[in-house]
């Protein structure tokens, strides 16, 4: 399956790590930018990570916080939370009731795979539950060999000695 073909609904957790360190999680954001992979989530993510950029902790000025939020609205689209009767009707779904609206949003989006490391949300058996590094792994060409690939001046294609 191909990055382009892929649609990954993403967790706070996942969209907090690739905002704020480098690693797997920036990847995927940067892949969602160049719409190498269609990135979603919904407005209870958003506001979620919101309040969490707030944090003391992170020391962000408003500035930067708006910021981080208008890069987000490039690399994903964001869509509307499942209503509160739709959350109150799958109250039972999971143990930690403020993962509800992540699963339901993750359904409803008809995203192949919720991107989470969330324990709680990986129980799910409605959708297709990965951690970044999978996805990455699933979407990111592989090389044959551990050795980079140099194009020579004709333009073909070599191994590196």
């Amino acid at each position: 399956m191909s990055g382009r073909n892929i649609r990954a609904f993403l967790d706070s957790n996942t969209i907090l790590s690739g905002l704020l360190f480098e690693g797997n999680e920036s990847a995927l954001l940067e892949l969602g930018r160049i719409k190498a992979i269609t990135l979603v989530t919904n407005q209870y993510v958003i506001a979620e990570v919101t309040q969490v950029l707030h944090r003391p902790e992170f020391n962000l000025t408003e500035e930067e916080i708006a910021g981080l939020l208008r890069y987000l609205n490039v690399c994903l689209t964001i869509l509307e939370p499942p209503s509160k009767e739709t959350i109150r009707e799958h109250h039972d779904m999971l143990n930690d009731k403020k993962d509800i609206p992540v699963a339901l949003g993750a359904n409803q989006s008809k995203a192949d795979y919720l991107v989470t490391g969330d324990k709680e949300l990986q129980k799910l058996s409605e959708i297709q539950v990965i951690t970044t590094r999978h996805l990455l792994e699933k979407i990111l060409p592989k090389s044959n060999s551990h050795q980079p690939v140099d194009t020579d001046w004709t333009g073909t294609t070599a191994q590196s000695p």
